[in-house]
């Protein structure tokens, strides 16, 4: 199961699929078109960097062109039944880093 709340918290089952489709607008209002070069990552850990044990759990580059994130069953078992720090990150071509979404991601057990 998937769930994503009004402040992009995220609950998942465990083992399941995480599919995410980003719309991202520019300072104008309008629709925002990557440029060649632009990249986005998705990453998640146990803490943030300066606080608790940095953990990276997992990081990929997300293709532009589809600007769909998907993370497989594969990966999502892995991790543990706990809350997790999640942002997704946008790097324009020059060297620009604005970070897109930034909350939690809760792994719930699933039904035995």
């Amino acid at each position: 199961m998937l769930n994503i709340d009004g402040n992009n918290k995220i609950t998942l089952t465990r083992g399941d699929t995480l599919t995410l489709t980003l719309e991202l607008t520019g300072t104008d209002g309008n629709p925002y078109e990557p440029e060649e070069g632009d990249s986005l990552r998705f990453a998640i850990s146990t803490g943030y960097l300066g606080g608790p044990v940095y953990e990276l759990k997992y990081e990929t580059e997300i293709p532009m062109d589809t600007l769909t994130f998907t993370m497989l069953a594969s990966k999502t078992k892995e991790l543990d039944y706990k809350e997790y720090n999640y942002d997704i990150e946008l790097t324009h071509q020059d060297g620009v880093v604005d970070t897109i979404i930034s909350s939690t991601i809760k792994i719930t057990g699933e039904v035995k």
